[in-house]
C-alpha cells in the first residue's frame, strides 16, 4: 500500500478532475441501469400494447437514458486518460528529479539497464496501474448499478444471478499473489537483457573487429528466452483467473434461466422481468471481467510501481548537514589532512596530506590505479572520506553547503561529454545566463572558435549523440570552453590531454593553460609534461602520498616519481 500512495499523491493535486471521474461514472451507472428498467417496462406495453402513446412515450425514455449513458461513459474516460496523464508525468518528473539528486555513489551500485528500466518502462508501467485502477472504478460503479436494477426486478434471482462473486475472489487472490511473484521476476529478466543490449551497443566497435556477432547474438538471445518464459508463466496464471470467473459466470446464468423459468410458470415472476434480469445479469458479466482483468494488470506491474516506490525511497550518501554553513568567497587554501577513503574493504587512499592556495597548480600523478581520481572526487564532495577531511580555509568541506561548494569549481574530465544539444548550448551550461557574445568569447580562449565556424550551422550545430561527431580534441576544448565560461575560482582537471595526438593536445594545453591562470588548480596529469606550470606535483602510489614538491625535488628525492618520468621520457625518444 505504501508503493500505491505514490499514485495517489499526484491525484490529491486535482480534486475537480477526480470529481468529475466520479460524476461521470456514477452518472453512467445510473443511467444504465435505468436503461435496464425501461426495457422491462417497454415488454411489459409490448405485452399489453393497448396505450401506444405510453409505449412510445417508454421508448423516447430509454433512448434518451441510452445517449446520457453513452455520453456519460465517453466523457469518464476522458477524465480516465487526463487521471493517467497526471500521474505519469507526475512520477517521471519526481523519478528523474530524484536521481539526479543523488550522489555518485549511487551511480556507482546501479547498472545502466536498471535506470533506464525504471525511467522508459517503470514509469510506463505506472501509467498502466493508474489506467487500471480507473477502469476498475468505472466498472465496480457500473456492475453496481447493474446489480441494483437487477435486485429490483428480482431479489431472489439476484441471488443466483451474483453468488459467484465472493466465491471467485479467493482463486483470484491466490492467482493475483503468484502474479506479484512473477512480475518481479520478469523486471529482473528485462533488466538483464536491457544491460546487455546496452553493452553491445556501447562494444559494436569491440564486437566487429573480433568477430563476436554470433556469440554475442547468441548471449543476448539466451537472456531475452529467460524473459519471454518468464511472461509466458504469466500469462498462464493471468488464463487461469479469466478462465476461472468465465466458467463461474457461465454457471450462474443456466441457474438464473432455470430458477427463472420455474418462477415466470408459478406466475412469481413475468416474462419482461425475467427478460430484463437476464439481460442486467449478463451485462454486469462485462464489468466484472474488466475488473478482474484490470486488477491482474494492476498484479502484473506491482514491480514496476515498488521499484519506483524504492527508488523514490533512496538518500543521497552525501548530503548538506543541518546546520551546513553557505561559503560566500572562494577559498584561499584548499588542505587534505591524512585524506582517506575505503570502499567495498578495499582501501583506495590512506594518509594523504596536501595544501594548495590560490593561484597554485597542484599536479597529480601516480600510475593506474592508484586513486588519483578519487582524490577529485572527494575534493568536489562527490563522496565524503571515510578518514580525514578536506578542509577550505580550515572548514571541513561537509561543513559546506553543496550548492555553494559546486558553485565554486568547474571540472574538466578524461572524456569529454557533450549534452545532444547545440554547441552553445553546451557551452552556455557553464553559465545559463551568459550572452551569445560571452559564449564565443569563452570558445576563443578554448580555441575551438574557428572550428566551430567552419561548420555549416555555426554555434547551432547539433552534437552528442546523434548530432554531428567531433574529434576527441574537439569535443574536449568545447569542455573546456564551457569551464571558461563559468569562470570558477576551483578548477579541477582529470587528465584532460589524455588519449589526444601531439596537435590536439597542444591546442587543448594551450587551452588549459588560459583556464587555470590566477585560479586554485588541480591537476591529475598522464604525461608529466603537461605539469610544466604546476607549482608543486604529488605523487600517489597505491593510495599513498608518496612524494610532494617541485618536478626537479622530486627527481632528486623521489625514487617513485622518478621512475615515472624516466619511464616516459625512454617512451618519447623511442618514438622519435
Amino acid at each position: 500500500m505504501k508503493s500505491f500512495s505514490l499514485p495517489l499523491g499526484f491525484l490529491k493535486r486535482e480534486p475537480l478532475l477526480l470529481v468529475r471521474f466520479a460524476f461521470s461514472s456514477l452518472g453512467r451507472s445510473g443511467a444504465t441501469a435505468i436503461t435496464i428498467l425501461l426495457i422491462r417496462d417497454f415488454l411489459s406495453a409490448v405485452l399489453n400494447a393497448h396505450d401506444m402513446s405510453a409505449l412510445w412515450k417508454v421508448v423516447g425514455f430509454l433512448f434518451v437514458a441510452h445517449l446520457v449513458s453513452a455520453f456519460l461513459n465517453y466523457d469518464a474516460r476522458i477524465a480516465e486518460q487526463r487521471i493517467v496523464t497526471v500521474v505519469e508525468l507526475g512520477t517521471m518528473d519526481r523519478l528523474i528529479r530524484h536521481i539526479l539528486s543523488l550522489s555518485v555513489g549511487f551511480y556507482d551500485r546501479r547498472t545502466h539497464g536498471d535506470l533506464m528500466t525504471a525511467v522508459r518502462q517503470d514509469v510506463g508501467n505506472v501509467r498502466l496501474i493508474a489506467m487500471s485502477a480507473a477502469t476498475m472504478c468505472i466498472e465496480a460503479i457500473l456492475a453496481l448499478g447493474l446489480m441494483a436494477a437487477a435486485i429490483s426486478l428480482s431479489p431472489a434471482l439476484a441471488f443466483w444471478a451474483f453468488f459467484v462473486i465472493p466465491i471467485a475472489v479467493l482463486p483470484i487472490a491466490v492467482i493475483a499473489r503468484k502474479t506479484v511473484v512473477r512480475s518481479l521476476a520478469i523486471r529482473q529478466k528485462s533488466v538483464a537483457v536491457f544491460d546487455i543490449l546496452h553493452q553491445l551497443l556501447n562494444g559494436i566497435r569491440i564486437i566487429k573487429i573480433y568477430e563476436a556477432e554470433g556469440p554475442q547474438a547468441g548471449r543476448m538471445m539466451e537472456r531475452a528466452q529467460t524473459y519471454f518464459d518468464e511472461l509466458m508463466d504469466m500469462e498462464k496464471v493471468r488464463a487461469w483467473a479469466k478462465v476461472a470467473l468465465e466458467s463461474l459466470s457461465g454457471v450462474s446464468i443456466v441457474a438464473v434461466i432455470i430458477v427463472g423459468g420455474f418462477q415466470v410458470l408459478s406466475g412469481t415472476v413475468g416474462w419482461p422481468e425475467l427478460l430484463a434480469f437476464l439481460m442486467a445479469a449478463r451485462a454486469v458479466q462485462g464489468p466484472l471481467h474488466n475488473i478482474n482483468t484490470a486488477f491482474m494488470d494492476i498484479q502484473r506491474n506491482h514491480a514496476s510501481l515498488a521499484h519506483v516506490d524504492a527508488l523514490l525511497r533512496e538518500q543521497p550518501d552525501v548530503r548538506d548537514l543541518p546546520d551546513a554553513k553557505p561559503m560566500t568567497q572562494a577559498p584561499s587554501k584548499i588542505t587534505a589532512r591524512d585524506l582517506g577513503f575505503t570502499i567495498n574493504g578495499n582501501t583506495v587512499l590512506q594518509g594523504v596530506s596536501f595544501e594548495v592556495r590560490a593561484g597554485e597548480i597542484l599536479g597529480v600523478v601516480g600510475p593506474s590505479g592508484s586513486g588519483k581520481s578519487t582524490l577529485l572526487n572527494l575534493i568536489a564532495r562527490f563522496y565524503d572520506p571515510t578518514e580525514g577531511a578536506v578542509l577550505f580555509d580550515g572548514e571541513d568541506l561537509r561543513n559546506i553547503r553543496l550548492t555553494d561548494l559546486h558553485d565554486k569549481m568547474a571540472m574538466v574530465t578524461q572524456d569529454p561529454f557533450l549534452f545532444t544539444a547545440s554547441i552553445r548550448d553546451n557551452i552556455r551550461l557553464g553559465k545559463p545566463s551568459a550572452s551569445d557574445a560571452d559564449v564565443e568569447a569563452a570558445a576563443r580562449d578554448a580555441e575551438i572558435h574557428d572550428d566551430v565556424m567552419t561548420m555549416p550551422e555555426g554555434y547551432e550545430t547539433i552534437v552528442g549523440h546523434g548530432g554531428r561527431p567531433l574529434s576527441r580534441g574537439e569535443a574536449q576544448r568545447v569542455n573546456i570552453a564551457r569551464a571558461i565560461l563559468k569562470n570558477a575560482p576551483i578548477l579541477l582537471l582529470d587528465e584532460a590531454t589524455s588519449s589526444l595526438d601531439s596537435y590536439a593536445e597542444a591546442r587543448v594545453q594551450r587551452a588549459l593553460d588560459r583556464l587555470v591562470e590566477g585560479r586554485l588548480a588541480i591537476s591529475i596529469a598522464h604525461r608529466l609534461s603537461t605539469l610544466r606550470n604546476a607549482t608543486r606535483i604529488l605523487v600517489i602510489e597505491n593510495g599513498v602520498a608518496v612524494g610532494i614538491g617541485p618536478h626537479a625535488e622530486l627527481l632528486e628525492r623521489s625514487s617513485a616519481y622518478r621512475r615515472l618520468w624516466e619511464s616516459q621520457t625512454m617512451d618519447e625518444v623511442a618514438r622519435v
